[in-house]
């Protein structure tokens, strides 16, 4: 099923019809308002992408996953309800959705694809799924409205850039699956004044937390080997790094711009070495 332009400004989809075809309501931007019968079971991507004036919508129980781009540019969207049964939400799903203030992501869904709730600047509230294993790059980026997120336990990959500028954000716990925090997964989080760090986490990646410019102190877990280059680059408030002995690998500029910075650290470890060559201050533990 296809729609053209200048659609009118609520649509009734007629009971029978099992899919939206790609594209269907493409920048039909006099939408406001779309009625969808329980036996659409499919809606293709971008079937309602650039609809600006479409402001909820209600999906059927039989759909099972959020197509790539479906919603993206609905910049009034603000109420969606997803079905139990959705398992993936795609890329670009929700992008530029800026009036999205919350969104419940159901039980059954394992991966939230990259961009999916890019640039959601309106998005405060966000709940996740145990469910959940996979956030790809970019998911989150630039929601400057997100204060909290509670990460699920299953969460075993965060994908680069993820939470990127997501300025709003003041605390995060990463869950005890993750082994790796991506390059520049928190880049940018000026507000970000807390976070843990699990034990079984081996790397910090290039740039993960830098210009977090509100985070006052790190404990870095006896599991961690690597911490990359610009880790915590222009983190300004940070004062207290303790860096355990399994540390055997630091980047040049890990912990460039932090002027206030002390690394705390057992004798002769190789974060000892590093901070002598740096020039940063440093305490035995």
């Amino acid at each position: 099923m296809v729609f053209a332009f200048g659609a009118s400004p609520h649509i009734t989809i007629p009971e029978g019809v099992t899919k939206i075809g790609r594209a269907a309501f493409y920048e039909c931007t006099d939408l406001t308002s779309i009625t969808i019968p329980e036996s659409v079971t499919e809606i293709g991507a971008y079937a309602f992408c650039g609809c600006t004036a479409l402001t909820s919508v209600n999906m059927p129980a039989h759909v099972i996953k959020i197509n790539e781009g479906i919603f993206r540019g609905c910049t009034s969207l603000s109420s969606v309800t997803m079905p139990k049964g959705v398992t993936e939400i795609g890329k670009h799903a929700f992008r530029g959705c800026t009036a999205l203030t919350s969104i419940t992501i159901p039980e059954n869904v394992t991966k939230i694809d990259r961009f999916a709730f890019f640039d959601c600047t309106g998005l405060t509230s966000l709940s996740m799924p145990q469910s959940v294993t996979q956030i790809d790059m970019f998911a989150f980026f630039g929601c400057t409205g997100l204060t909290h997120i509670t990460i699920p336990q299953g969460i075993t990959q965060i994908n680069q850039f993820a939470f990127w500028r997501c300025t709003g954000l003041t605390s995060v716990t990463i869950p005890q699956g993750v082994t790796r925090i991506s390059r520049s997964v928190f880049s940018g989080c000026i507000g970000l004044t807390s976070v843990s760090i699990p034990q079984g986490v081996t790397e910090i990646d290039l740039s993960a937390f830098s210009y977090c410019t509100s985070l006052t102190d790190i404990v870095i877990p006896e599991s961690v080997t690597q911490i990359g280059d610009s880790a915590f680059q222009g983190c300004t408030s940070l004062t207290s790094v303790t860096i355990p002995e399994s540390v055997t690998q630091i980047g040049k500029s890990a912990f460039s711009n932090c002027p206030f910075l002390t690394i705390h650290t057992p004798a002769g470890s190789y974060a000892e070495q590093y901070a002598k060559e740096q020039g940063i201050p440093f305490a035995h533990i």
